[in-house]
Parts: structure tokens; sequence; C-alpha cells
């Protein structure tokens, strides 16, 4: 008699735009996804439509539905990492988010931008691209990384677009941004405590 599959961890990607749920998958879906079913929670959702009353009762309908076993909610800083409004604000959406999904929910802050995480491994984008770019210090610390990334593709080159973000972070080197960007990396470190172990 054949062993029964065990079932896959589920995980719901809650973010700003289908741009930032596609990325997050198509970034961690490579190095998880022998052990874990990534999928969108609230497609139609963006930007602060987050923030609505009734964006909260659809996640929580959706929520019941789907039965993630644990939601990564995306979010971007549009900043520097400091304890300022922007900073206090998020982390009040993280936990009004966690109490809407039984606390099953794991917060993933971008400083400015998903695009921080291209810069982490710019050589993927350089190939791309056909640029010879260098990050000017921490990625994680660079002010709108994804108009750095616009202005960076040489003239006459296809220029980045948003739209590109899944298909890069799909082939980037993840060791390489787990070393260059110290906010990834941290989540990256609980996200594997809170997923099972084969």
């Amino acid at each position: 008699m054949a062993k029964a599959r065990k079932p896959m961890f589920r995980v719901g990607l809650l973010g700003e735009s289908p741009n930032d749920t596609k990325a997050m998958e198509a970034l961690l879906k490579p190095r998880y996804g022998q052990q874990v079913e990534f999928f969108t929670l609230l497609r139609n959702v963006t930007g602060d439509m987050l923030e609505y009353a009734e964006t909260f009762r659809n996640l929580r309908r959706e929520y019941e539905w789907e039965k993630p076993n644990l939601v990564i909610v995306i979010r971007d800083l549009d900043g520097l990492t400091t304890k300022g409004p922007k900073w206090r604000q998020r982390q009040a959406y993280f936990r009004k988010v966690a109490s809407v999904v039984e606390h099953k929910s794991l917060p993933l802050l971008h400083i400015y931008e998903i695009e921080a995480l291209i810069c982490a491994d710019i050589t993927k984008f350089n190939s791309t691209y056909n640029c010879a770019c260098t990050v000017p210090g921490d990625p994680t610390t660079l002010a709108e990384p994804k108009e750095w990334l616009m202005a960076a593709t040489a003239p006459g080159q296809p220029r980045y677009a948003e739209g590109h973000c899944a298909k890069l972070l799909a082939v980037v080197n993840y060791d390489m941004l787990l070393a260059n960007c110290r906010y990834f990396a941290a989540f990256d470190q609980e996200f594997n405590q809170r997923i099972p172990t084969n």
C-alpha cells in the first residue's frame, strides 16, 4: 500500500499589490516549494485598501475559507526603519491582521520597497538589463529602489518595470539576499521556525 502523502503547509500571501505577492511567491517557492504551498489572499486589494474595515472583514472570510497554516503580510515602509509614526502605523496594522487570522501571521516589512531585494543581488538585474550597476551601500537603505532600478538601465535597453519583479526574484541568489539584506534574513529565520521540518 502506498504511503499517504503528507499535506502541504499552506501559506497565504497578503500584500499591497498582486506584483508584491507574485514576487514573494517567486522568491520563496524555489527554496521552500517542496514543503510549502503558497497562494495569494485578497487578490483585488491594493495599497491603502489594506487598511479599510471591509478589507479586514473580507480577510477573515477568506482566511476561514482557505484555512492557511500561516499568512505572510507584506508591506512597504517607504522610509528608513526608525521607530517613527510610519513604522508604528505598520506595526499596528500587523497586529490587527494577526488578530484576524488567529495570530497565524508573519510580517515582512520592506524598508523602502520590495525592489530592495533585487538590489541585494544586483548581478541578476545587470545580466537581464545589460547593465553594470553597483548598489551604493546597504541595499535595504536605498531610497526608492524601484525608481533607482528604472533609472539604472542603459539608454536604448529595455527598462525595469514593477511587473518584472517576480521574474527577477525567481532567479536571484537566495543566500546572497540573506547575506546582504538584514531584514529579509530575520524574516527568513522566523519563517524557517514556523514551517514544519521534513
